[in-house]
């Protein structure tokens, strides 16, 4: 709890903010906190939320309410249908065991590194995926309050600084 002498903080760099919130399409699909409110903390500054969302909360204080809208070219961008791909299943034996209508994340074996993708379509010969983001061309409805901002401790600043190399 703020004292009644304790001016909010504000957020900005260096600082954790802790949210709850509710993100929505425009046609009222609840995307994350649907009767009860999703919940967030982040450290302003190190890229750990949507760069769009970062910037519409800069100065401003614990216990504001905030509504706003990211247009999708600031949050996961445009659809991009060149990101749907077709795939035989000679090319992609894997293929056959998908299921239309279904997310898949995928792993590379040498990199370790995973991605998903959406099964569009199945037929005799092969599969349709789209490697879009789920998001992709969907403008976002917010709707938060910010619960608390407080400074990070110089512990949780260690934690957060990028490794430095001399050169």
């Amino acid at each position: 709890m703020i004292s009644a002498m304790e001016e909010p903080l504000e957020v900005f760099k260096d600082r954790l903010v802790v949210l709850e919130y509710r993100v929505s399409l425009e046609d009222g699909t609840v995307v994350l906190g649907g009767d009860e409110p999703a919940a967030m903390n982040f450290a302003v500054g190190y890229n750990q939320v949507l760069p769009a969302l970062e910037a519409r909360l800069l100065g401003h204080k614990a216990g504001e309410t905030l509504q706003f809208v990211i247009p999708a070219e600031e949050a996961f961008g445009a659809y991009d249908r060149r990101q749907v791909k077709r795939r035989t299943f000679k090319e992609f034996p894997q293929g056959r065991a998908l299921e239309p209508g279904r997310w898949v994340v995928a792993s590379n074996d040498r990199t370790g590194a995973q991605y998903a993708y959406f099964v569009q379509s199945k037929d005799e010969d092969g599969v349709t995926l789209d490697f879009n983001h789920p998001l992709a061309g969907k403008d976002l409805y917010y709707r938060l309050r910010i619960v608390q901002v407080r400074d990070l401790t110089p512990e949780e600043l260690i934690e957060l600084r990028p490794c430095r190399t001399s050169s």
